[in-house]
């Protein structure tokens, strides 16, 4: 199975602030670890990570480096950088969600979910979405 793991996904794992999420988010990594799941992502949620731990929540720009590393090295993740503009900005205006999420969006091919805890994708009816808790 192949699965596009959105910010928040990463943000569960790292802050550990929702405790229900972040065993599902273990689990799903675990399932990772061991090969049932080929994970992706892209530069624009690293971006989103980076941006809400340093400038949001003041976490040490080593910390959060350290932590970035640590997400790269996950078994087989594969970071997709291609976007559509055009058609992001178009979902933007049909959806009014945040303009990143309109990116990350256009960035997963037709054969893979999106997982993730953002209820507001819900709004974009050709994406396939997923939370953690249904994978695993």
């Amino acid at each position: 199975m192949k699965l596009f793991l959105d910010t928040n996904i990463f943000l569960r794992f790292l802050l550990n602030d929702a405790q229900k999420s972040y065993e599902e988010v273990v689990q799903l990594f675990e399932k990772i670890e061991e090969g049932k799941i080929k994970p992706y992502t892209s530069n624009i949620v690293i971006l989103e990570i980076i941006f809400v731990l340093t400038k949001t929540l003041k976490v040490n720009q080593k910390v959060v480096l350290k932590d970035i590393e640590a997400l790269l090295s996950m078994r087989g993740l594969t970071l997709i950088d291609k976007t559509h503009t055009k058609k992001a900005l178009r979902v933007y205006k049909e959806t009014c969600i945040k303009y990143a999420d309109c990116l990350i969006a256009t960035q997963i091919p037709s054969d893979m979910r999106l997982c993730t805890y953002d209820q507001e994708f819900s709004r974009i009816k050709s994406l396939k979405t997923c939370k953690p808790g249904d994978i695993i």
